[in-house]
Parts: structure tokens; sequence; C-alpha cells
């Protein structure tokens, strides 16, 4: 897998508000079309580089996770207060209702770091990952680094 700039969220241009609006828009969709609803949205900042929406189907939540400065989408298990390990799920019900929206496998986020193509990213994500030490893709594109 080919990582692109900014794939770190370090040394990485601003998203593009318009594009995490249709995103959001793209999880309401998709949680009523798999007769869902959301129940919480939290924005990314410093720290976690991702926005997170929390989705309820059923008995069953995921969270969506969208990259702060890339187009790309993650399911995983909610996380708890203070919990910084994230767990890849696939849901494809979900994914097919994402209304175009790419949404990442649990296969490849959880591939290792070292089956990445990290030649795209810049000096300053290099030295990011030599410091925080991802072990796998999906440490990489979703992280709680500061």
């Amino acid at each position: 897998m080919e990582l692109p700039a900014g794939a770190t969220g370090f040394d990485a241009a601003v998203a593009d508000e318009a594009e995490v609006r249709g995103f959001t828009t793209a999880c309401h969709h998709a949680a009523r079309a798999t007769g869902g609803a959301v129940t919480r949205v939290v924005p990314a900042g410093p720290t976690p580089s991702f926005h997170t929406v929390e989705i309820s189907l059923g008995q069953q939540r995921i969270a969506v996770l969208r990259h702060s400065t890339l187009p790309l989408v993650a399911f995983t298990d909610p996380r708890g207060d203070g919990e910084l390990a994230l767990t890849f799920v696939d849901h494809p019900d979900l994914a097919a209702a994402m209304s175009g929206v790419p949404v990442l496998s649990a296969g490849q986020l959880n591939a290792p770091v070292s089956q990445a193509d990290l030649g795209a990213l810049g000096p300053a994500e290099h030295e990011q990952i030599g410091y925080w030490r991802p072990t796998s893709v999906g440490e990489l594109l979703f992280n709680f680094w500061d």
C-alpha cells in the first residue's frame, strides 16, 4: 500500500471543511440506510489525527474514522474514554452505504508498516514514524501523536 504525503498527520495541509462535512453527512446517510443512527461526532484536533463518528446499529456500535487531512476512512470498535488502542473492523453493509467514500479494510490497516510504501512522506513524517514506531498502517494513519 502506498501512503500519500500527510499520512501521519504531520507536515500536511489542513483538511477542506466541505470534505469533513461531506464525511459526516455520508455517515448519517449510511447509518439511516443500515437501520442505525449517529450517536456521537468528535472532531479531530492536534490529537487524535482523525474525526470520529459513532454509529449505533441495534446492539452493535461502530466508530467511523476519517483521517484529519486525507480522504481515508476506517471502521473500528468504539474506544472508551482515554483508551488509545484502535481495533479495526470491516462492516460491508455500512461501507456499501457510505455513498462513494472509500473505506480501508481491516486487512489493509492491520498490515505491517514495513509492507507500506512510505516514499511519498516528507522528512518530518519519517521523523515522527521513527519516534513513535507504529507497527501497523492503521497506527500510522490514525494516531494520537502530538
